[in-house]
């Protein structure tokens, strides 16, 4: 079973070949049994990211800078 920092990194190894968030969440974050639900928004210091919740608690946030886990 993948780890929420091997999920990260798939997503940040294909946004480095130019996917964009549609692709990564149909092809590595939906099917993935780490990922609750859909995808949702919020503002953090007046930039959208969007924000998937993780089976373990944490999440991972897509923002133009990149993919982050928290």
């Amino acid at each position: 079973m993948e780890t929420p920092v091997q999920l990260l990194a798939a997503c940040e190894t294909a946004r480095g070949e130019g996917k964009d968030f549609p692709t990564v969440w149909l092809t590595i974050l939906r099917p993935s049994p780490l990922v609750i639900g859909l995808p949702g928004h919020e503002i953090c210091e007046g930039q959208a990211r969007i924000v998937i919740q993780l089976t373990n608690g944490q999440r991972i946030r897509s923002s133009p800078m990149g993919y982050t886990l928290s």
